[in-house]
């Protein structure tokens, strides 16, 4: 599990422990009630009815999207062994070029001269696996990596928010006149916590189009493999 997730779900409990206060201090203050103020009693059960309907519709987004959180570690190390990767590929030019190679002074006519042809469209070759395709390859899982490390840090920021609401909520408990508020305190911060959570999906949505798009158009910029490849 990587540090982000590990934060997040450590203030997923928090929240938890913080409704379950809330619906022990309004259950208390409840009992409190006199009959002729019954009215009020009712209102507030019916109000965090709703509430709690809309805290399960919460976890259950959350559940969803935990399921897949995605890991940005892991795509970053593959990131840099696509990079390593085609640069490996690219210094092999430096083994091809005319300065280290002794076919022409030990090799001669035709056949040498074919072979000699040939280099420039192996070059061509090992550099564009690198520009053209490991370097793509790279940047578009670093681009996704950094836009789930920016979801779950617009989620942990949600749930900071929300756990702020629920503290004033649970405040507002202490009095009757204040009880009827705590439904409501509450589910302004769900809904908070729910358009500052929707801003990280639409980020990852997002990053994650492009990233699939690039991965599924990018190719290496040469259409066939050097004719020496295939001969």
């Amino acid at each position: 599990m990587n540090p982000i997730i590990d934060r997040v779900l450590e203030l997923l409990e928090k929240i938890q422990q913080k409704l379950d206060e809330i619906v022990r201090l309004i259950n208390a203050v409840l009992r409190t009630i006199p009959v002729y103020l019954s009215w009020i009693a009712d209102r507030v059960k019916d109000a965090w009815d709703t509430t709690m309907q809309k805290i399960k519709e919460m976890w259950d987004w959350l559940a969803d999207k935990l399921s897949y959180v995605g890991n940005p570690f892991v795509l970053n190390g593959a990131a840099d062994g696509w990079k390593k990767m085609g640069g490996q590929v690219s210094r092999i030019n430096d083994t091809i070029v005319d300065a280290n190679l002794s076919v022409d002074d030990r090799w001669a006519g035709r056949a040498a001269d074919q072979y000699q042809q040939s280099l420039e469209p192996q070059r061509r070759a090992n550099t564009s696996i690198m520009s053209d395709y490991a370097e793509n390859i790279g940047n578009a899982m670093s681009g996704l990596a950094v836009a789930i490390t920016v979801f779950w840090g617009a989620v942990a920021v949600a749930i900071i928010t929300l756990l702020s609401a629920l503290a004033g909520a649970a405040v507002a408990t202490g009095t009757i006149i204040g009880l009827p508020a705590v439904p409501v305190l509450v589910g302004l911060g769900i809904a908070g916590f729910l358009v500052a959570a929707g801003a990280g999906v639409a980020i990852l949505y997002v990053s994650a189009g492009q990233a699939r798009t690039t991965m599924t158009s990018t190719s290496a910029g040469i259409t066939t493999w050097p004719s020496i490849a295939t001969a």
